[in-house]
């Protein structure tokens, strides 16, 4: 890496994650999954924070909409986890 990209990396995000995400997320950052596009998702140890490093363009659109509500603590679970689905099972009826 020369050193203008290095420059370009510390002030700029629209090319590729900054030099301070990309510190905070080496030293914070526990991955818990990656989407279909190669975008992979961290979190803190205490999740208080959530975040997406993006595999090129940085566009919100390509976030997954499972990763997305995810993202936006609208489910805890993460759409790697499986799901359990006996709690949705009907209750039978005897005739």
């Amino acid at each position: 890496m020369g050193i203008l990209t290095s420059i370009l990396r510390g002030v700029s995000w629209w090319n590729s994650q900054t030099l301070n995400t990309q510190l905070f997320t080496w030293r914070k950052g526990i991955k818990v999954g990656e989407d279909a596009q190669g975008n992979i998702y961290y979190r803190n140890a205490d999740d208080s924070k959530r975040w997406v490093i993006f595999n090129g363009e940085i566009e919100a659109t390509r976030v997954n909409v499972d990763w997305h509500g995810w993202l936006h603590r609208t489910w805890d679970k993460t759409p790697e986890d499986p799901v359990s689905y006996t709690h949705l099972t009907l209750p039978t009826k005897r005739i």
